[in-house]
């Protein structure tokens, strides 16, 4: 085949997987995909090879392949697989990541020959169980957490089974669900239109050519990327606060080892199955591992089996991401799978510093947890809803080694990340929301600042019971998991607040503005845990919630001042953060003190050196000098400072003889897990900074677990 018609082919297979994705969009009654664009959609070999994906979820497109696995193991013989089957699946541990997400999948036969799989997935407004939306706070194993269905035959020879979808809608609370199953049917009619047009226009061979041969093209240009790469291992460690019962503290441990065309990551030591809903089964590690891996290293690529074709996963059964069944796991996505994606953005991200022409493409981590705000109750249009909160998908963007990160964002797993207007959410739901706006201080403090998260309040308005139930699963309250990289800081947690006898009804109906800000809403404050259980919210009782705001890059007192004043000036950095982490010094008008902003530099300098005054910063890497991180160089195998020069360790432990200094995280900025930790009258975390110990230059920056392993970088030559 021609290099012309082969692109011809794949670009319009790419856009298949498209078409699926807008169509679902399009059909779907739920705020969560129309507006969330929480689905993602596949084109498989029949063998179940990724061959394309469509722009949505990149979590819940690579486990499709799963999902196709487990039907055709489970129903090649009983039912059977004909053209015109569609089969419905959600069950985590037959490939979904956790039982919101609902997934179609469907063989396409042509010329009577199966030629392709076709998948659709998408996060349902409710999935049945103990808790509306899905979440299970208090579930021990996965019978509690809703409907679980393994691979099921919902349409057949081309008609709908009524029975299974009578079925499935007698399950759940929100009657929407079922426009949402259709649409996703819809969206499977599609596709397989699209395909049998092209094998029409092209032939049948050609099409499977098209399909395989992309897969090979991926992996050849991925292996050629890696081969630029140094070789070496990064380590990291992540961690979950909460199960949902208890607030114990459960880790994820990487170890990634790059050598020469392949990866291998090496989660052994991962803390064992948690009690409660955090867990994710296989798929969810699957997932995460290569949505991370995307983002980072395969950006200009299309993301198919070729990527996974160079990975090894290593992990063991019964692992918080890994876990074995019966282990609950409906919170898997917002839990689990995103601190696995942390923990591989935060090792590729080091490797990509130290890779000499691909370096400008390293990032700090993006929003580094998530969150499920639910409410469910009887909307003003007087029927029965559950809704879940998804502001938290404008989260801020990492920052890179030559720009801030984006404000806002997105959240990392979603490549067309998008939030519902509030007004489309009150009109839709019984809500009013005080306020929704960013969160001053939440980017991670650094030479590039991490982008900002936000935060909001809403309370019950017209809900015709006069009150709503609320329920919340999120993580990273006790401790930030959005890590900086070459001495960034990390960015905010998050923090989940409820406020009683705050008036608001009451001003409303008086025709006064509510409050526009947390400081300013009276009442009696409760901090709640981040895994909270439904309960009732009705008159005069506000909601409030934060999410994860992203890290930064680089020694924050080698940013700009300028930049700085500009962030002060626009609310993304208030003036104590920037006297105290930047050490840029305003006057009473917002202006650049620039002699008093030299001064605090030189004195933060000497607070990191213990009152020493800093060595000349003079330092010129000698010609054949390799860079590994924005301050750090590796001289003839020897890692030194790049700002002095000193000596501070070898490749295989490039930051051996730094200064380490241990605070509080509180030290990154405010919102960086001090609510819960007076909540729970500890202190488990702690920010370690590693510091060149003759300047003062900070080199990284951890949030690290008294107990837990630390992170390392062992790079080879």
């Amino acid at each position: 085949m021609n290099p012309v018609q082969f692109e011809v082919i794949w670009h319009r297979i790419l856009q298949i997987a498209d078409e699926m994705g807008i169509h679902y969009l399009r059909c779907s009654g739920s705020q969560t995909v129309v507006t969330g664009n929480d689905g993602a959609t596949a084109v498989m070999l029949p063998d179940t090879s990724l061959v394309a994906i469509g722009p949505y979820i990149a979590t819940q497109s690579n486990v499709l392949p799963l999902i196709v696995q487990s039907t055709q193991r489970m129903c090649a013989e009983d039912p059977g697989i004909h053209e015109g089957d569609i089969f419905i699946c959600n069950d985590p541990y037959c490939g979904a990541i956790h039982h919101a997400d609902v997934a179609v999948v469907a063989p396409v036969f042509i010329e009577g020959e199966l030629a392709a799989w076709l998948g659709v997935s998408g996060h349902q407004l409710d999935i049945g169980g103990m808790e509306a939306g899905g979440f299970a706070i208090h579930a021990v194993d996965t019978h509690q957490e809703g409907l679980r269905i393994p691979p099921v035959k919902i349409v057949e020879r081309g008609k709908l089974r009524g029975d299974i979808f009578r079925w499935v809608m007698n399950q759940v609370r929100d009657p929407l669900v079922g426009l949402d199953v259709k649409a996703q049917l819809a969206a499977i009619t599609v596709g397989e239109r699209g395909l049998r047009g092209l094998a029409r226009r092209y032939g049948r061979g050609a099409l499977a050519e098209v399909m395989r041969g992309s897969i090979d093209y991926v992996e050849r240009r991925f292996r050629e990327r890696l081969r630029a790469l140094p070789d070496g291992q990064w380590k990291e460690v992540q961690f979950i606060d909460h199960d949902g019962h208890n607030p114990d503290i459960y880790r994820i441990e990487l170890a990634l080892t790059k050598n020469a065309d392949r990866l291998t990551f090496d989660y052994t030591g991962t803390s064992p199955n948690a009690r409660g809903l955090i867990n994710s089964a296989y798929s969810g590690l699957l997932a995460g591992v290569l949505c991370g891996t995307y983002i980072q290293l395969a950006y200009d690529l299309p993301w198919n089996k070729g990527i996974h074709n160079c990975i090894e996963i290593v992990t063991e059964s019964g692992t918080v991401n890994n876990c074995a069944y019966p282990a609950p796991c409906s919170m898997a996505t917002i839990s689990a799978v995103i601190v696995t994606i942390d923990t591989v953005f935060g090792a590729i991200g080091r490797m990509l510093l130290a890779s000499g022409g691909l370096r400008g493409e390293a990032m700090a981590m993006w929003t580094g947890s998530s969150m499920g705000p639910i409410v469910a109750g009887t909307s003003q249009h007087g029927h029965p809803f559950v809704y879940t909160e998804m502001s938290h998908f404008a989260g801020g963007g990492g920052a890179r080694t030559y720009k801030d990160g984006v404000d806002t964002g997105g959240i990392v797993f979603n490549t067309t990340p998008n939030v519902a207007n509030v007004e489309e959410i009150e009109n839709d739901f019984p809500l009013l929301y005080l306020f929704r706006r960013h969160l001053a201080d939440s980017g991670g403090p650094g030479k590039f600042r991490g982008g900002m998260s936000a935060e909001l309040a809403y309370v019950a308005w017209r809900a015709p019971e006069g009150r709503l139930e609320g329920s919340f699963a999120g993580t990273g309250g006790e401790m930030p998991n959005a890590i900086g990289l070459s001495g960034g800081l990390p960015g905010a947690s998050i923090r989940l607040i409820g406020i009683s006898d705050s008036g608001v009804h009451d001003a409303l109906e008086r025709g006064e503005m509510p409050p526009s800000r947390l400081e300013d809403i009276p009442g009696r404050r409760e901090a709640l845990p981040v895994k909270h259980p439904r309960r009732a919210f009705g008159r005069n009782e506000v909601w409030y919630h934060n999410w994860q705001g992203a890290a930064g890059y680089g020694d924050p007192i080698e940013r700009a001042p300028e930049a700085v004043r500009r962030d002060v000036g626009a609310g993304a950095v208030s003036p104590g953060c920037a006297r105290d982490i930047y050490g840029v010094v305003l006057g009473a008008g917002g202006e650049l003190d620039g002699a008093a902003t030299e001064a605090r530099r030189m004195e933060l300098r000497r607070a990191r050196l213990g009152g020493r005054a800093p060595a000349a910063m003079s330092f010129q890497p000698p010609a054949g000098a390799r860079r590994i991180g924005e301050a750090l160089w590796l001289v003839e195998g020897e890692a030194r400072c790049g700002r002095c020069g000193e000596a501070l360790g070898r490749a295989a432990e490039p930051l051996r003889s730094s200064r380490a200094i241990d605070g509080p995280t509180q030290e990154a900025g405010p919102v960086r897990g001090e609510m819960y930790q007076e909540l729970y009258g500890r202190r488990l975390f702690s920010l370690r900074r590693q510091v060149c110990p003759s300047c003062g230059t900070q080199h990284e920056a951890r949030v690290i677990m008294e107990g837990a392993p630390l992170p390392a970088s062992r790079l080879k030559g």
